[in-house]
């Protein structure tokens, strides 16, 4: 609704518009000022739409108040009323940018007639504010998309956010990388600003990669102090996990000066992604992993050593005693390679098959492949114990066509993506676990299963707005997304305008 300020020093001509403007039904919230002084000091700490005053009024009369009041916002609409008809009266009323000159008494249907004029001003403004607003923060959402590219130019990016008010080229700046089990980021899209803004005390700006990812870029003009930064990436880690119901890792990059190492960092915090196990629970700091790596590899090798040693002796107790040591290590460490992980396991089984006389390529080879496509390490843990306890019996598995499944998977997202489709849908679709089918998915096409998803419904969104042929919002759900807004977004970040923008262009075209 527009907000309207009748400012006049007699209260009973501010009540006869106030009755003028409730009589007409003028969708108009309305606020008043006894003289020029008030209704200025009102105009400084409130948005007003139009301004209707008196001109002859004490301490400030209504042409004073109408030039400083176009200081404050250029875009009020101004109303001129007073009891002097003068020519010099309207003729300065026309300097201050007023539309219209109304005379005491004021005529009814004038009155009526010049309202519902402004109104229609106002309402036009308003409108072309929204759009420019909308495609301000479209094109600031595509560009920091970009910026997260650990292959772009980021100096050249960073140079076209500045207009928008985000000048990083002599900030410090911190990456907080964010993945979750489930699709977080769309669900919970209101309630996660919501934890931002009362965890973060520093410059922030969030892009949302994905559905299940997003990235936090963390910035201020001095050196941002390492406790400082554990303590806001552990609030958000609580806040987001607090009901127990979200799985959540974090990668906190390290801390650059600009854009000097910024690409670099970028791509730790990739490396970081794919080299730990999938979706983690908990925080990893980039600059704290090198630093651990030796000690860490030195206390692994023992640890295998201490393992291999048990099994020679056929102590199987003692080998999973070692084997929950070496897994609690690994949770606590959390940025430890799952590849290097995964190698110590295949190592120790292998020991394991030969132990047991049972050494032979079909079975290991299965095994491998088992161990290979866990995400977690509780998968890794149950495949282990499985071997254990299945050492002197198993026999040679049947394996999966892993292009056949995959094959498989793209004409299911293909067919169905209009459909909530999940990981674990998919995974039963083909008759593989959700993370092999993650594994193998990643493997064959270079490309998570969800990003994959993601870019085949913003592909077909695109196609079905310059068709033109269905409403936005039957789009959205006819790709995959029953929640219109976070569609809008989506599309917006990946895009650099809205669907309703888009449609737009290409109806230009």
């Amino acid at each position: 609704m527009l907000r309207i300020l009748l400012v006049d020093d007699e209260k009973t001509e501010r009540a006869g518009l106030r009755f003028l403007i409730h009589k007409f039904a003028l969708p108009l919230e309305i606020a008043e000022a006894s003289n020029g002084k008030k209704a200025l000091e009102y105009i400084k700490e409130h948005r007003v739409d139009i301004l209707l005053t008196d001109v002859k009024m004490p301490y400030m009369d209504g042409l004073e108040l109408a030039r400083a009041a176009n200081v404050y916002n250029e875009n009020i609409v101004i109303i001129i009323f007073s009891a002097y008809g003068e020519f010099e009266y309207a003729k300065q009323a026309c300097e201050v940018n007023a539309v219209n000159y109304l005379l005491k008494p004021i005529e009814v249907d004038e009155f009526r007639d010049v309202m519902e004029k402004v109104i229609g001003i106002c309402m036009q403004r308003r409108r072309w504010e929204e759009k420019k607003e909308s495609l301000l923060v479209a094109d600031k959402s595509l560009l920091l998309f970009k910026l997260m590219n650990s292959k772009a130019s980021h100096e050249e990016i960073g140079k076209s956010l500045e207009p928008y008010g985000i000048r990083l080229q002599n900030k410090y700046i911190t990456i907080l990388s964010i993945e979750t089990e489930g699709n977080y980021f769309e669900y919970n899209y209101d309630e996660f600003l919501r934890i931002l803004r009362n965890d973060l005390t520093a410059a922030y700006e969030y892009i949302n990669l994905y559905p299940n990812l997003a990235n936090i870029l963390i910035y201020e003009g001095n050196r941002l102090n390492e406790d400082r930064i554990d303590r806001m990436t552990k609030r958000l880690y609580l806040d987001m996990t607090s009901q127990g119901k979200e799985k959540v890792s974090m990668i906190v990059g390290k801390q650059c000066f600009g854009f000097a190492d910024f690409g670099k960092h970028m791509q730790e915090i990739e490396r970081l992604r794919e080299d730990t196990f999938s979706c983690f629970s908990g925080i990893i700091y980039s600059d704290r992993v090198n630093g651990q790596k030796e000690e860490r590899l030195t206390r692994t090798e023992h640890m295998k050593q201490e393992i291999l040693n048990c099994i020679s002796e056929r102590n199987l107790e003692a080998v999973a005693k070692h084997v929950a040591a070496y897994l609690s290590c690994l949770k606590d460490e959390k940025s430890s390679s799952a590849m290097y992980a995964k190698y110590i396991f295949l190592d120790i089984v292998k020991a394991l098959y030969e132990e047991y006389g049972i050494y032979n390529k079909s079975i290991l080879f299965e095994t491998t492949e088992e161990i290979m496509r866990c995400s977690g390490l509780h998968e890794v843990e149950t495949a282990f114990l499985r071997v254990m306890e299945t050492a002197d019996s198993m026999q040679q598995g049947q394996t999966t066509d892993v292009s056949q499944a995959v094959a498989k998977i793209i004409q299911i997202v293909k067919n169905e993506y209009m459909e909530d489709l999940s990981l674990e849908e998919i995974a039963g679709r083909v008759c593989l676990t959700p993370a092999y089918v993650s594994y193998i998915f990643r493997q064959e096409t270079g490309e998570s299963l969800i990003k994959y998803l993601t870019d085949y419904r913003m592909h077909q969104a695109k196609n079905l707005l310059e068709q033109g042929r269905m409403k936005i919002v039957e789009v959205g759900k006819a790709c995959g997304y029953p929640n219109q807004s976070y569609f809008n977004r989506l599309f917006r970040n990946r895009f650099g305008m809205t669907p309703k923008q888009y449609r737009e262009q290409a109806g230009q075209q």
